[in-house]
């Protein structure tokens, strides 16, 4: 055989062999990028979440965030969890003859698709309920969110101060109240007078 002949038969393999090696060195990055994990894979997205810092023997907290359905049908918010608090309960500010009242929401609340909820004073909140330590300025709180049809919700509640006030955030704060011999449980909130309470 010529010596030309072998040269080319010699860059042919050469250039397979690296097609070959280019195409294997592609795979365990496109296997990377499928494995990446995607957020909000449930499609419901949780931002802004904050809360107030509470005086020492106070029981009870807030919770206020802003809550997104990215799905393509309703979604409902069941309950919540905390491990700064003994329960996690939703409740909405509405008012009443001309006064705010407190309504718990036991059967929990549904947010349409493409809609949003916001958590804010004056309409829907958490009450994080038996504190187990007082919520300081600059705490992050972890708090989970349950809904129904997809997986739970992590959310982290930054406590500001009380001077970092919003346009709604007046009145009476919930976490400024000692509460520390209030039993919530057994509260009737539906007849309570919250004109004065920030919520």
């Amino acid at each position: 055989m010529e010596p030309s002949s072998l040269i080319r038969r010699f860059a042919r393999h050469v250039s397979a062999v690296a097609a070959v090696a280019a195409v294997a060195s592609c795979i365990p990055l496109m296997a990377a990028a499928d494995t990446d994990p995607t957020p909000h894979v449930s499609g419901v997205m949780v931002e802004h979440g904050w809360s107030r810092p509470t005086p020492p023997g106070a029981a009870v907290g807030v919770g206020y965030m802003v809550i997104h359905n990215h799905t393509d049908a309703a979604v409902r918010l069941t309950g919540a969890t905390s491990e700064v608090a003994t329960q996690v309960s939703m409740h909405e500010t509405v008012a009443d003859n001309g006064m705010m009242r407190m309504k718990p929401l036991p059967d929990g609340l549904s947010i349409d698709s493409g809609q949003s909820v916001e958590f804010k004073p004056l309409s829907y909140h958490l009450m994080l309920e038996g504190l187990k330590q007082p919520l300081k300025v600059g705490q992050k709180i972890p708090v989970t969110l349950n809904f129904e049809r997809i997986p739970a919700q992590n959310a982290v509640l930054d406590v500001r101060s009380l001077d970092d006030a919003g346009e709604d955030d007046v009145g009476m704060d919930h976490s400024t109240m000692n509460h520390s011999a209030t039993d919530h449980s057994n509260m009737d909130h539906s007849v309570m007078n919250h004109s004065d309470m920030d919520h």
